[in-house]
């Protein structure tokens, strides 16, 4: 009897571990298949590093509320998301002749100071995508309401695509 209860708990035990390796030996298989290095590169070329890949350019203009004209040139982004809401931090060129439309679209305030504490975190991402003050002209606007816009429009002193940069929470 005793060694029937003996061997019996053996088995037991030699069952137990033998399902551990055959579910850790899975649950490995499962990641090399997911993540192995000849898989197709989801990674947007638009996006900024840093930029949370789970939000998409398009995703993150939706649940911003914000547009991308289709004459839009040189688009980048960077996007991520919490429990408060999503961000978008977007720059692109366009002809100067369509920034009346992008205004039009994102329904600003009036202008406001390139300079103003409200428009830091555009300012620095601008300033990362090669804004800078004494190219041109820039005007900042800014939307308020459920989330928040903010715009640089920027019109080079010769002429040219003006610059867009948005950075928008919602």
């Amino acid at each position: 009897m005793k060694d029937s209860v003996s061997r019996a708990l053996f088995l037991g035990a030699a069952f137990l571990v033998g399902m551990l390796v055959l579910s850790l030996v899975t649950i490995g298989m499962y990641q090399i298949y997911r993540w192995h290095p000849w898989a197709p590169d989801r990674h947007d070329s638009r996006a900024d590093a840093g930029s949370d890949p789970s939000f998409s350019l398009k995703k993150s203009l939706r649940l911003t509320g914000t547009t991308l004209p289709v004459e839009a040139v040189d688009v980048h982004f960077s996007a991520g998301g919490n429990m408060m809401g999503t961000s978008l931090s977007l720059t692109y060129r366009i002809p100067c002749g369509a920034v009346p439309a992008v205004l039009a679209e994102a329904k600003p305030g009036a202008p406001t100071a390139v300079d103003d504490v409200d428009n830091r975190y555009v300012r620095d991402f601008a300033t990362r995508h090669g804004w800078r003050p004494d190219i041109g002209s820039t005007v900042a606007y800014s939307r308020e309401g459920k989330g928040f816009t903010r715009l640089l429009v920027q019109t080079p002193a010769a002429p040219g695509n003006c610059s867009v940069y948005i950075d928008a929470f919602n």
